[in-house]
């Protein structure tokens, strides 16, 4: 499939499966982990978002949409926030009947990874700071060169030859 065409594609699934979820009594967590992941891959994440909001607005006691939604922010960088939406979930169903266990244990152990690893530092300012230090050095330098050549034309000479 042409790569310009999958987000439109992806976008027009979630986009078809978000009205099933919004109009039943209690959608099935399988229907919702659709929406948001047709969302996620087409790069809407926004989408997902206001999707996810929507469904646990209508749905604050499903384990399996808070659930879904650490996922989301797990998929967003979140991970402080999916954390307290797993511990939500696994409050609200012990049992964790919205998840087989061993992608369950996967998942909390990714979380917990991320979340001890604490924030990603950026490098992009070492870059940048060094990226600094190096046009003002050359600035620096051309002006000594420059400098030095007028000295040695001096104003009383005549370059012609």
């Amino acid at each position: 499939m042409n790569k310009r065409l999958r987000p439109f594609f992806a976008g027009t699934l979630a986009a078809a499966l978000v009205a099933p979820v919004f109009a039943a009594q209690a959608p099935a967590p399988e229907t919702i982990q659709a929406v948001v992941e047709a969302a996620v891959q087409a790069g809407h994440f926004a989408q997902a978002d206001r999707a996810i909001a929507q469904v646990l607005a209508a749905h604050p006691d499903s384990a399996a949409v808070h659930y879904v939604d650490a996922r989301l922010l797990a998929d967003e960088g979140k991970w402080p926030l999916a954390q307290a939406e797993l511990q939500r979930a696994e409050r609200l169903d012990p049992g964790a009947g919205f998840e087989h266990a061993q992608a369950l244990k996967a998942f909390t152990a990714q979380v917990q990874e991320h979340v001890q690893a604490g924030p990603v530092r950026s490098s992009s300012t070492g870059l940048i700071v060094l990226a600094s230090a190096f046009i003002l050095t050359f600035v620096y330098l051309m002006i000594g060169i420059f400098r030095a050549r007028k000295r040695e034309v001096g104003p009383d000479r005549d370059l012609s030859g």
